[in-house]
């Protein structure tokens, strides 16, 4: 405390050192978040994914989407697409996507590629210019819509550049994510089979899905999620800087600052009790 007694208490100085309280967490989780990566991509390597792997991968292999979605652009069929979006002649615009789970093949094993949190790096697949006239459909418009500044652009009747990058069924992608296994879960359902005229209708169970067989998912780890490139990706530019990585000392330098100098500002009131 003989360090702090130069310094007066004042309402910027409390409001300040309760700041760096509530601060110094947030960036410690996220120098921790840095620090596993940096950690992960020192010693990692593009190999074949394994039935039971398990950790960081680097692994290679062809999308296989679920379900039927195509891409609004190009109308491709694809796991999901970004569009990037701008006035045209203008340099205001945003991002929006649409992003579904799919399966990367790898040979004869497949895995789950999870789209929480995920970062795509996928090709252009198709560009389009959308004059005010054009009637969009309604999906779009939602999704158009669900973005500040561009819907900012449309209030205006701007013509939009749009940009589309999707990954399309079959583009050969390198993922770099946590691997871990999920057991399937059987879903019982009751049917009531119609009366045959000597009965009446029986009502039965059918389970679906194999309680014992695991799936193989590839997600991402405590903040970060699965990243994909249509290309591979060079590890060391993947790396967060040592500035992040500080943040793990910083975080905690903070709270501790913080939790000082509120001690030192309440210490007039605590020795006014005794």
């Amino acid at each position: 405390m003989a360090l702090l007694q130069p310094l007066p208490v004042t309402a910027l100085g409390l409001l300040a050192a309760t700041a760096c309280v509530v601060a110094g967490g947030p960036l410690f989780a996220a120098g921790r978040r840095a620090l596993r990566l940096r950690r992960a991509l020192g010693s990692l390597e593009e190999r074949p994914l394994e039935p039971d792997a398990s950790g960081w991968v680097l692994v290679r292999g062809r999308v296989a989407p679920e379900g039927l979605m195509s891409a609004p652009i190009s109308g491709k069929r694809c796991a999901g697409y970004e569009l990037a979006v701008s006035g045209e002649h203008s340099r205001v615009g945003g991002v929006v996507a649409e992003r579904r789970p799919f399966q990367l093949e790898c040979g004869s094993v497949a895995a789950f590629v999870s789209p929480v949190r995920a970062r795509w790096q996928a090709p252009v697949t198709g560009e389009r210019t959308l004059a005010v006239s054009d009637t969009l459909p309604q999906q779009l418009t939602e999704l158009l819509d669900s973005n500040a500044e561009i819907r900012w652009l449309r209030d205006r009747r701007v013509p939009l550049r749009v940009v589309e990058r999707a990954l399309e069924s079959g583009l050969e992608v390198t993922v770099l994510a946590v691997a871990h296994t999920e057991q399937v879960e059987a879903v019982a359902e009751t049917v009531e089979l119609a009366a045959t005229g000597t009965d009446d209708g029986v009502a039965t169970t059918l389970t679906s899905g194999d309680p014992t067989t695991p799936e193989l998912w590839l997600a991402g780890d405590h903040g970060t999620g699965p990243q994909v490139f249509s290309g591979r990706p060079d590890l060391r530019a993947l790396k967060p800087s040592l500035w992040s990585v500080a943040l793990v000392g910083a975080g905690p330098a903070l709270v501790l600052s913080g939790l000082l100098y509120l001690a030192w500002a309440a210490t007039p009131l605590v020795a006014g009790r005794f």
